[in-house]
């Protein structure tokens, strides 16, 4: 019997390191893609939230590009995270901006709601931590609807308002991949408040790429109900 040799490069070692060095250029990525966003968030104090807003717009297609390149590592088809976050973004940039708008105005307006909800019911009110909470809880549930149509977005070619309403959708029919994508958010969140923004830029790509990972079951059934055979 004649025994067929390993080809160099094809272990589990050599795919774990190329799996982490591609997270490593997504985060690297994501942060070049959203450069503005550090000034913004100095001299938004002076200038207004507006700035800030406007810094966040490009969050939404360098999302959608980070996630086509992840979703290419994870099937075994990319051509290198580089060269696929690029193709993501150019192929993308337009619709997912159009469909990040929607979310990131809701979740400005959260945002808002919270900062003015003191004087608005009053210092030592009883209903201000349940309206906060309240608040906190919409923000996460727009932050994964969010995350979920760019995910879409970045595999299918559907149309704008047919993605706002498969991210809906996505609730229902895959729970366990919304409540795990909530949690990854959840996480993220947590600890950078217990920590420091600046470490967002360092965990981004493993955030995504976890985001990837788990949403799999979601993109499998889109694909079964939802595209022809």
């Amino acid at each position: 019997m004649v025994q067929k040799k390993a080809e160099y490069g094809a272990g589990p070692l050599f795919r774990v390191a190329g799996t982490v060095a591609g997270v490593m250029m997504g985060s690297a990525l994501l942060v070049l893609a959203n450069l503005l966003l550090l000034p913004a968030l100095l001299v938004a104090p002076a200038a207004g939230s507006w700035v800030l807003l406007a810094a966040l717009v490009p969050l939404g297609p360098s999302l959608a590009a980070c996630s086509y390149a992840f979703n290419r590592l994870l099937a075994g088809h990319g051509t290198g995270v580089f060269r696929d976050f690029i193709r993501g973004y150019r192929m993308n940039f337009g619709q997912a901006v159009r469909l990040w708008l929607p979310y990131l105005l809701v979740l400005a307006m959260t945002a808002a709601s919270l900062s003015a909800l003191p004087a608005a019911v009053g210092p030592g009110s009883p209903v201000e931590p349940a309206l906060r909470l309240a608040l906190l809880v919409l923000a996460l549930l727009v932050s994964t609807a969010a995350l979920h149509a760019l995910l879409l977005l970045s595999r299918f070619s559907f149309r704008t308002r047919d993605l706002l309403r498969l991210s809906l959708y996505s609730f229902g029919a895959q729970k366990r991949v919304a409540l795990g994508n909530a949690g990854i958010i959840f996480v993220t969140a947590t600890v950078l408040l217990m920590t420091t923004a600046f470490l967002l830029p360092v965990i981004a790509g493993a955030v995504v790429f976890l985001a990837c990972l788990n949403s799999r079951p979601l993109l499998a059934l889109v694909e079964e109900k939802f595209t022809a055979a």
